[in-house]
């Protein structure tokens, strides 16, 4: 009976102490997910990581109206809101904040996501047109302010 007793105790000792560990070992979009897959929240995310367990860059709510905000690989870099569709642009302009980049080199973003058709840099008076999506330029730069993007 001491042998039966002991060795349940081994064998949940052991199981907890994978528990803990795999619990130590989650980066912070696997503890985010799976402390809010329990949550008794009026507002429920839908927490998605990647292969690798960062966060997936466009985060939503699970019920209508959608409230979305953008993640890097670390965490949140929006306020939530319900017209962001995308993160492109904010990805692009986080990036380039992070790297000191100048204004001129920092993205214009739409609330939706999407880079400004227009994008243009004070410094120099200079404005180009891009893509919306890509935030690829699609104009050379020129001095002319009211230059149309489509």
């Amino acid at each position: 009976m001491y042998g039966i007793t002991l060795s349940v105790f081994a064998l949940m000792f052991l199981i907890s102490s994978a528990v803990a560990q795999d619990i130590r070992s989650e980066t912070t979009c696997q503890t985010h997910k799976r402390n809010s897959q329990g949550s008794r929240a009026l507002v429920k995310w839908d927490i998605r990581c990647d292969d690798q367990g960062y966060y997936l860059p466009l985060q939503c709510t699970q019920d209508s109206p959608k409230w979305c905000a953008c993640y890097n690989k670390e965490g949140v870099i929006t306020q939530p809101s319900k017209s962001t569709k995308s993160c492109e642009c904010f990805l692009a302009k986080d990036n380039a904040q992070k790297n000191s980049a100048s204004e001129c080199e920092t993205p214009k973003c739409a609330s939706s996501g999407k880079f400004e058709a227009k994008q243009c840099c004070a410094t120099t008076r200079k404005c180009h047109c891009v893509n919306t999506t890509t935030g690829e330029r699609t104009t050379e730069p020129t001095t002319n302010q009211n230059l149309q993007c489509n």
